[in-house]
């Protein structure tokens, strides 16, 4: 289990790299590229196998201060990706609470109230995974393009959806395993 959680934990640091780059590149979503760079970095800790170097109180911080943002932009505009920042930022804080180091999980005592949550939000996370391969797919995310002789054809997704789909995928796959790992 070792080698599979420092795996998981590369994975992830290589992951919130990514938004990092786009944070800095795109400039597009700086809140939502951070919130996903932090969770990338949250996994990274916790499926370490040295442990989390980081204390629980920064980590509960970070991801309460993200939730909170979040969901006052859900109730502004209504928008998916605030809607899927308020779970992401919530099943971290769950999982901080749980004391979720990979291979850990719960502590034993039978399927209670959180092995029920972890299965829930594993759930949507694995939903979200199977939106983030749509997304991956060569038809994906086609834009309406009008030549100047106002002839309408669809374009290709752009490379940077693609990329962040990608992203989104691997962080989804990881938080499920995480999840699971709980009940």
């Amino acid at each position: 289990m070792t080698v599979m959680s420092a795996a998981f934990a590369l994975v992830c640091l290589i992951t919130a790299a990514l938004h990092l780059v786009r944070l800095a590149v795109l400039r597009d979503d700086v809140v939502g590229e951070a919130s996903h760079a932090a969770m990338g970095i949250g996994m990274a800790a916790m499926f370490s196998p040295l442990g989390d170097p980081v204390p629980r109180l920064v980590w509960t911080g970070v991801f309460a201060l993200c939730a909170a943002w979040f969901t006052v932009l859900l109730l502004r505009r209504r928008e998916a990706a605030a809607r899927h920042h308020v779970v992401g930022s919530a099943a971290m804080l769950f999982m901080i609470g749980a004391g979720t180091h990979a291979g850990h999980g719960v502590p034993a005592g039978g399927i209670g109230l959180g092995s029920v949550a972890a299965i829930v939000l594993a759930g949507y996370f694995a939903w979200h995974a199977f939106g983030c391969l749509d997304r991956l797919t060569p038809r994906a995310l086609p834009g309406l393009v009008v030549s100047s002789g106002g002839a309408v054809a669809l374009a290709p997704a752009r490379a940077g959806d693609r990329t962040a789909a990608g992203a989104h995928l691997v962080l989804a796959v990881a938080m499920s395993v995480m999840l699971l790992g709980m009940v």
